[in-house]
């Protein structure tokens, strides 16, 4: 609780410069400079938006999964990240590096990560490897429009994970975010991996606003994993709509 308060005092007390085209759950590339930072909190509430929507605050007075994450631009271009999830006691720790491709209106990110978490239920709980991933994005489009791809592969499970999102500008400072996550391997997954994969697909759709200092996304999603890795797992075939928000804050040294 003492992290989470300061993580938030410095996200609305710190100053900033201008923003970068961020999603819900896919990683965009890098608009950070040489010696800049941010500081990202994520929130997926558990509870479902239906049910009993008063008594439960649209599903906000059952808890949440949490995620607390920053990244440090150390030379251009390359940056440094680490998060910590709440479920499952995910913890990352990753670098990446930008890509731009000169006189082309799509530039990426190159980044691995090593990440670890818990499955409890298992006899050696600890699961840790690599996930790599691309991210790529284009300039936008008739000023309004903004795609994001991530392919990407997590070294633990052995399998690739795909992400798409688009991003739809309704005025300068508002815009609308949809983001899908197929399954790509739903049929051909072992025994294993199989227990962990949902029969749905995941998505989430969201609405983003741009201020100066912050950026603030409110959200509802059918799963309340968070990150590509996870989300990528697909979601239950009951699963239910949940509420969330991200709040992002660049700082700079």
């Amino acid at each position: 609780m003492r992290l989470r308060l300061v993580v938030v005092f410095l996200l609305i007390f710190s100053s900033l410069l201008a923003y970068d085209f961020s999603m819900i759950n896919l990683i965009h590339p890098s608009g950070l400079k040489a010696k800049q930072g941010e500081i990202m909190i994520r929130h997926r509430f558990y509870g479902d938006i239906t049910d009993k929507p008063l008594d439960n605050f649209l599903g906000m007075d059952v808890g949440a999964n949490i995620n607390l994450s920053a990244r440090y631009q150390f030379i251009r271009k390359a940056e440094l990240n680490v998060s910590y999830s709440r479920q499952k006691s995910e913890k990352i720790i990753g670098l990446a590096y930008r890509i731009d491709l000169e006189d082309f209106p799509v530039y990426g990110q190159l980044g691995v990560d090593y990440f670890s978490y818990e499955e409890i239920s298992q006899e050696e709980p600890t699961r840790r490897n690599l996930f790599c991933y691309l991210s790529l994005q284009n300039d936008e489009l008739f000023d309004r429009f903004t795609a994001t791809i991530n392919p990407a592969y997590d070294g633990y499970n052995q399998r690739f994970a795909f992400g798409a999102g688009i991003t739809i500008k309704i005025v300068d400072n508002i815009s609308i975010l949809a983001e899908y996550y197929p399954v790509l391997d739903r049929e051909s997954a072992g025994d294993e991996l199989a227990q962990y994969i949902g029969e749905e697909d995941a998505y989430g759709l969201g609405l983003k606003f741009d201020t100066y200092g912050h950026q603030f996304i409110f959200l509802l999603s059918n799963t309340d994993d968070i990150g590509l890795r996870r989300v990528s797992l697909g979601a239950d075939s009951d699963s239910y709509l949940r509420l969330g928000f991200n709040i992002q804050r660049r700082l700079e040294w």
